[in-house]
């Protein structure tokens, strides 16, 4: 009778054991395997100013740019300042959202609290890349690329995948944040105007207008007087802010 009752407990212990083993990982994360590590990359941010006062620069990128990571290892993105993604592409179209492909979704956070995370499990030893799709601002264009398991030794390593993102998306100039001058308000021209160069010039400009935001989110104008006389041969091409011109 005493067996009996040592056995029963026994068994009743190894029940109980059994179901705190099957309890389900919290909600929004991974549960690493046994053995797997856990890699994090912080996705943005900012650094701070080096006057106290400045305004702290956008972090454009991802950090580490690139991990090497088991099959069944945890990567865990944690998300800081402002508003990133982590988006698979091909080697051969960064930038591009593959079909099917692992995308995080805007997992936006303007003041960089903790907790803002997203987690994947590696689910091979072939190269993984990821860009973010950011449009304000052309993330991608600008080398906020990642990539899991580049063979660094071979010609599509995560330096060339940066660089193919950035030849193929670095141009494409989309609205970003302006940052505000502090000088009197300037008004836009009209669309489409016609403007007569003087001293005599007959060349015609057009004035191309555009609208925008500063870094405030104050609604802002501006314009662009092309056409009014020629630049030196490939002057400002794939450049930004301007060129001086040539006139004659």
């Amino acid at each position: 009778m005493k067996s009996f009752t040592i056995l029963s407990l026994a068994a009743s212990a190894v029940s109980a054991t059994a179901q705190m083993m099957s309890v389900a990982a919290p909600s929004g994360t991974v549960a690493a395997a046994a053995g797997a590590m856990t890699h994090t990359v912080t996705v943005g941010g900012v650094k701070a100013a080096a006057d106290p006062s400045g305004t702290p620069t956008p972090i454009l990128g991802y950090s580490p740019e690139a991990i090497s990571a088991a099959v069944g290892d945890v990567v865990e993105f944690v998300f800081m300042q402002k508003n990133h993604t982590v988006t698979q592409s091909t080697f051969a179209n960064p930038c591009v959202k593959m079909a099917g492909g692992i995308d995080s979704g805007f997992l936006p956070n303007p003041s960089g609290k903790p907790g803002v995370t997203f987690q994947m499990t590696v689910p091979a030893t072939d190269p993984m890349w990821f860009y973010c799709k950011q449009k304000n601002g052309t993330h991608c264009g600008k080398g906020m690329v990642f990539s899991v398991n580049a063979v660094e030794s071979g010609e599509k390593n995560s330096a060339a995948y940066k660089q193919l993102a950035i030849a193929q998306n670095g141009t494409g100039l989309l609205p970003a944040n302006i940052a505000p001058s502090g000088g009197a308000s300037v008004a836009a021209a009209p669309p489409a105007s016609t403007v007569t160069i003087a001293a005599g010039a007959s060349a015609a400009a057009t004035i191309a207008a555009g609208q925008g935001q500063t870094g405030d989110g104050t609604a802002c104008s501006c314009a662009c007087l092309c056409g009014a006389n020629s630049f030196p041969q490939a002057a400002a091409v794939n450049s930004f802010g301007g060129f001086a011109g040539m006139l004659s």
